[in-house]
């Protein structure tokens, strides 16, 4: 944090230094004197961390001179790259404090960085008592600064459960790193440095710092991230570039430039597959003539977070934090203040707003903090839009020192900021705070979507449905190929892939009961309009065998404008069913009723009838065997298919499906031994694609024993604290047990349990061993009569 002090006490200080020396009568030697000297001018320029490196080069002289340390504290506290809390000891060693009238405060900011609270609160009182004038600001100044102390006493005291890692060599330096941005699956990193490699290689006149240039880090499964590149000169420039948020995408990158001064406005780059694009500033509205230094974007891309100076009305402070929305046309409208729940008269910087729109993360100087600036969160009322009051996130995330550039992954599980902490390289460094006590209720829908024949990426269009009212609740683009859609649990969502020339993919989300935060991918794989190229209706439902359910809706109205633009083919409607009887005419009878609703539907919403072909095959035509249940829920299923209108085609032919799923045999007490395994990535509840074959063999099992309980357990690596990994593991196995829950398994027949980093079955030493602890087992617990 940077204490703005009174100038006459800087200029008053470089003086001080001469008359204790002639006093004492001491020789000292040129280079202690010229390093004196040369320190003094850097300190009246503000350049503190060049004072220091000169100070420090006639350590052996000066380190019993009380002169000396008085000095080297003096430009700890004031260095903005430098720890305030390395002041303490020098500091210590100055034992005239009528020499130095400002000793008490100096004494006090080194405490509350020491978190040394209570003294840091008692000399601050021992300084206003020293000066003994009544200057308004300075006495504000000191009973905010007491504040701060008494509130970090009760931070400290209510500290969460956490993990704060230093995010290592290959990302931190002895420079200056910040603003970490994510995209959505935390693979990528782009964040801010002020490193001598910069395009300019020039340093920034006005604190003495290189220009600020965009690098870029990509993660592997373990958790390492790589050497820090710079992201190219399309993007860096020699004077300031500064990344300040990433689209959920990950393909639209939003900077802060500035010329050789000290104002700027945001600018956007976009990812074209290859490289970045050349930044763009954003419209007047978003920038101004003042200085617009971060934004943040919403995960629909329809609302924008921005910090600016702007002066006028609604402006509360120095910095403030501004929304702005697009209207119905995609333009920009006005700016609006946040107002006195997130803005206040100090500096609010770096908005994050959590993929579900509703949660804010910030900074701030002028809320109730630990001192700097200090994370805080605030949630949106979904009926009103008003943010509720600033909430301090808490110790240790936050410390005495500036605490800044806060994102949070979609999970709420690990959040990413800047800080200067003791084991920084070197002025702010990034770090990660995994806190995985906290969760975020919510479905996040990720992956790509392509071409089924070329695998080229296609820029789809995602729309969101609410089955059961019908009302479109988003339409994205899949942005070069990839998506990335949150949904709110609970309601019936319908979801379609539309892009034109192709069949549209339908996929149906309805979790209830969820608890915790839910990640589905999947590559979605689009067929052209093309004869025979088929996709499933996973958003039709019937009420009962001769009505079909309003929720259907939409997903009708979808296939009815499909099948207008069809030209040369028509669209054929197959029903399909599970095998349950030998009598295969029942069934046929039943799904031929199933698809004359559908067809009567689309005549309905204006469909030719020469387009349309609507057949009921009941059981013939299985896509998995009839012996599991999972396999009979996907016989059950509807299909549209592309048909020549002139001719009739074989669609279907007879084929013989085997069961996939390993059958296993529970034994109670003993851990179940199944096919392949679910892991999990360093410090992560989130199961990967290839581990639902896992979870299909549990559900198998008990389908197969209805009255089977089993336990669920959860393991972890040995990498933090026993209470963390304890937290971690319940996660791991609460994640299973809802992916059950979805595919229809009673929640009281599962009990989850942690193991943490008790039971492990490879070396913690290694990292193929830690990979391997990190798991779930199955155990069946017993045999029980569910009525």
């Amino acid at each position: 944090m940077k204490y703005f002090f009174n100038r006459f006490v800087l200029f008053s200080v470089l003086f001080l230094f001469i008359k204790p020396v002639q006093a004492q009568k001491i020789k000292y030697s040129s280079d202690f004197k010229k390093a004196i000297r040369y320190a003094r001018d850097y300190m009246r320029i503000e350049e503190y961390h060049h004072a220091v490196d000169v100070l420090l080069e006639v350590k052996e002289e000066g380190k019993e001179v009380e002169d000396w340390n008085y000095l080297m504290g003096y430009n700890y506290i004031y260095s903005q790259t430098l720890n305030k809390s390395h002041a303490l000891p020098y500091l210590q060693k100055v034992t005239d404090y009528e020499s130095y009238e400002d000793i008490y405060r100096l004494m006090a900011v080194s405490l509350q960085y020491n978190h040394k609270f209570q003294e840091a609160y008692d000399y601050y009182d021992k300084y206003l008592e020293f000066l003994d004038y009544s200057d308004r600001d300075i006495n504000k100044e000191i009973n905010q600064l007491k504040k701060q102390c008494l509130t970090s006493i009760d931070l400290m005291e209510d500290s969460l459960e956490m993990l704060i890692v230093n995010l290592g060599p290959n990302i931190n330096t002895e420079y200056q790193e910040l603003a970490p941005v994510l995209s959505a699956d935390e693979q990528m990193m782009i964040f801010t440095a002020r490193r001598p490699d910069s395009r300019g290689k020039d340093i920034d006149p006005i604190d003495g710092l290189y220009y600020e240039d965009v690098y870029i880090s990509l993660r592997d499964e373990e958790g390492n991230w790589s050497k820090a590149t710079s992201i190219g000169n399309s993007v860096n420039t020699i004077g300031h570039d500064a990344a300040v948020g990433l689209s959920p995408s990950g393909n639209t990158l939003f900077l802060y430039r500035s010329d050789r001064g000290h104002t700027g406005n945001i600018f956007f780059s976009e990812w074209n597959g290859k490289l970045w694009t050349s930044p763009e500033k954003l419209p007047k509205g978003i920038n101004s003539d003042n200085w617009e230094t971060h934004a943040s974007l919403t995960a629909d891309g329809q609302s924008l977070y921005f910090t600016s100076n702007r002066s006028g009305k609604g402006a509360l402070g120095e910095k403030d934090i501004y929304v702005i929305h697009k209207d119905k046309y995609g333009e920009w409208g006005d700016p609006e203040n946040l107002g006195d729940h997130i803005n206040t008269e100090y500096d609010e910087e770096s908005p994050f707003v959590h993929p579900n729109g509703n949660i804010l993360y910030f900074s701030s100087k002028g809320h109730e903090g630990m001192g700097g600036y200090d994370i805080y969160y605030s949630e949106r009322n979904e009926k009103t839009g008003e943010w509720s009051v600033a909430k301090n996130i808490g110790y240790p995330i936050n410390t005495a020192g500036d605490d800044i550039f806060y994102s949070i992954s979609s999970d709420g599980e690990r959040g990413y900021f800047s800080s200067i902490r003791e084991d920084s390289y070197g002025g702010q460094d990034i770090y990660m705070a995994m806190i995985p006590s906290q969760t975020i209720n919510l479905i996040a829908l990720t992956g790509e979507v392509r071409d089924e024949t070329s695998n080229n990426l296609i820029e789809a269009t995602i729309e969101v449905v609410d089955n059961t009212t019908g009302e479109v609740l988003q339409s994205v683009v899949a942005e070069g190929g990839k998506y990335l859609v949150y949904l709110e649990p609970e309601l019936n969502y319908g979801i379609r892939f539309t892009q034109e020339g192709y069949l549209f993919h339908s996929k149906n989300i309805h979790i209830q009961g969820q608890e915790q935060y839910i990640e589905m991918n999947e590559t979605v794989q689009l067929q052209r309009v093309e004869e025979q190229n088929r996709e499933k209706l996973n958003n039709i439902f019937f009420a009962s065998k001769t009505l079909l359910d309003n929720s259907s809706s939409s997903e009708l109205k979808a296939l009815a404008n499909f099948t207008k633009t069809t030209g040369e083919y028509k669209v054929g409607i197959y029903v399909h069913s599970a095998k349950v009887e030998e009598d295969s005419t029942v069934n046929v009878y039943e799904t031929q009723m199933r698809a004359d609703l559908i067809a009567d539907q689309l005549l309905k919403l204006g469909v030719a009838e020469d387009k349309i072909e609507a057949k009921g095959l009941g059981w013939q035509f299985p896509v998995a065997s009839n012996q599991s249940s999972l396999g009979r829920q996907k016989n059950n299923r509807i299909e549209y298919i592309i048909l020549p209108v002139e001719k009739e085609v074989i669609v279907y032919e007879e084929t013989v499906v085997e069961d996939t799923i390993p059958q296993l045999t529970p034994h109670l007490g003993e851990v179940l031994e199944v096919v392949g395994t679910i892991t999990f990535a360093s410090n992560s509840n989130a199961i990967t694609f290839e581990s639902y074959i896992v979870v299909e063999q549990i559900y198998d099992v008990m389908d197969r024993y209805p009255n089977l309980v089993i336990e669920i357990g959860g393991h972890t690596d040995n990498i933090g604290t026993s209470s963390f990994n304890y937290i971690l593991g319940e996660k791991r196995a609460k994640i299973i047990v809802q992916q059950l829950v979805i595919l229809g398994i009673e929640k009281e027949r599962m009990k989850f349990r942690s193991y943490g980093f008790d039971e492990p079955i490879a070396d913690n030493a290694t990292a193929e061993g830690r990979k391997k602890n990190r798991r779930i087992s199955f155990t069946p617990l017993e045999y029980k009569n569910f009525k």
